[in-house]
């Protein structure tokens, strides 16, 4: 199947099909329970799931009312990790703004959570009508396992702020942030790619380049999460710090420190704000750039072998945007 070169735009518009699908999706009784489902995706956010999810579709000429329901739902699966997340982290600002649980309160917003988990399952299953049994029940078992995988991503992440940051090595991290990050956009890439019809082959390809990025963009988070500027990220500076996060940036500065390494475990471990600086000193940070890049050039080999189509500029723009960026 080859891509309409006309199709450039018309990503932008599908994704504005998908705004309003959520929207009406989440327009129900009791208003409260509702409001509070859509109050987090309502703030804006940068939508890259379903934007991966459209430019793939797209790449080979999906059907349209199946990539805007399939977009929906990788959306409303995101934010129901996202509101829980904020949960259990204790987190009291999400891009600038009071999280669901201190907007509406903790058990509302669980419930919210839960609503849009249900949701995205019933989205995804109406993207699923009118396909091949065989192809449709892959697509929901898929679907359903990248809500069980994310959970044992963030159980691991959970478990790692009781362990000390010797017990934590950077082959646990990347097992984490795999389940909990990368496997939602390996998943978003892989729905685009399979719903629009692409061979299997093609399909596995989309579906790496989503977990190269997926990787890379955690990294370029843990990042944030130390130096970000809190103006730009709506997140307080240094919260992995304080609430003992081990993350790439940290784990790698605790490697590199040589001398100055008890002293920075030491301030790592009373999750004490002073440790921040260490970890830019000691390399945490721009070691991290370099493994990020590589990711990202894994994502970029993925996508060497598909035509040339705006779609695919669109891809290895969406690429570049989610390494390098202030929020």
């Amino acid at each position: 199947m080859t891509a309409n070169p006309s199709n450039g735009r018309l990503l932008d518009q599908v994704l504005l099909d998908v705004e309003e699908e959520i929207a009406r999706d989440l327009d129900r009784e009791p208003r409260k329970l509702f409001d509070a489902a859509f109050y987090m995706i309502s703030k804006g956010g940068k939508r890259l799931r379903p934007r991966l999810l459209v430019a793939f579709a797209l790449m080979f000429s999906g059907e349209r009312e199946r990539m805007v329901k399939a977009a929906a739902s990788v959306e409303m699966l995101h934010n129901f990790t996202l509101i829980h997340d904020d949960i259990m982290d204790r987190d009291e600002l999400r891009h600038g703004v009071p999280t669901t649980h201190v907007q509406y309160g903790e058990p509302m917003a669980i419930l919210a959570g839960d609503l849009l988990q249900a949701e995205s399952g019933r989205e995804m299953a109406l993207a699923a009508v009118g396909m091949p049994s065989k192809r449709a029940v892959m697509l929901m078992n898929r679907h359903s396992a990248v809500t069980t995988e994310i959970a044992r991503g963030q159980a691991m992440d959970m478990a790692f702020e009781d362990l000390d940051y010797s017990e934590v090595g950077i082959r646990d991290y990347y097992n984490m942030i795999a389940l909990k990050t990368a496997v939602l956009f390996q998943h978003s890439c892989w729905v685009g790619a399979y719903l629009a019809g692409a061979r299997a082959l093609e399909a596995q390809k989309a579906a790496r380049f989503g977990w190269n990025l997926g990787m890379a963009f955690q990294m370029a988070d843990d990042m944030l999460g130390i130096k970000g500027d809190p103006k730009v990220t709506g997140k307080p500076s240094g919260n992995d710090v304080r609430n003992g996060k081990k993350t790439m940036p940290i784990l790698l500065a605790i490697r590199s420190a040589g001398e100055g390494k008890a002293r920075l475990l030491s301030l790592l471990r009373q999750r004490d704000p002073q440790a921040i600086p260490l970890l830019e000193e000691f390399g945490g940070i721009q070691r991290t750039m370099s493994v990020m890049e590589r990711f990202k050039s894994r994502a970029e080999a993925e996508l060497s072998s598909f035509h040339e189509s705006p779609e695919k500029q669109e891809l290895l723009s969406l690429l570049e945007r989610s390494v390098f960026r202030e929020k």
